[in-house]
């Protein structure tokens, strides 16, 4: 990614706006797993290397929108391709099945994930705190 030009720190939102561009920071922090913060450093890197811009919403000046560059559209295939290849290096020796099993593994570990930081954000402070836990006793 770095010979490219992309800030490695920032490829995993890129992506998510290579996807689904025009997010504003709070989707793209929702979608990315990450927190705000994290979202407005990395999108400052994405903007440094011309791969995003933020506006201001239309509807609603508060909110701040991100939108992929015509540079990073032409840089996308490069990018897919690279995934791709970094997917087949990973899973070497895999059969077809069992690559569709790990991918679908692992959307559901970020999705049960993602709903697990979304109740701690509800729950009152007193109870994210729990007694010390075996945690083998969970598997």
């Amino acid at each position: 990614m770095e010979r490219l030009g992309l800030p490695r720190v920032a490829f995993p939102l890129f992506l998510c706006l290579l996807q689904q561009d025009d997010l504003s920071q709070d989707d793209l922090a929702r979608e990315a797993g990450v927190d705000k913060a994290t979202v407005t450093r990395h999108v400052d890197e994405l903007e440094k290397a011309g791969l995003a811009i933020r506006t201001v919403d239309r509807k609603d000046r508060r909110i701040r929108r991100v939108r992929v560059t015509d540079k990073a559209r032409e840089l996308a295939p490069i990018i897919h391709s690279t995934v791709r290849a970094w997917h087949d290096k990973l899973l070497s020796g895999f059969t077809t099945e069992e690559r569709y099993a790990v991918f679908g593994f692992l959307r559901r570990i970020a999705e049960n994930t993602r709903q697990h930081w979304e109740e701690i954000d509800e729950e009152p402070e007193d109870n994210l705190h729990q007694e010390n836990r075996n945690p083998e006793a969970d598997f």
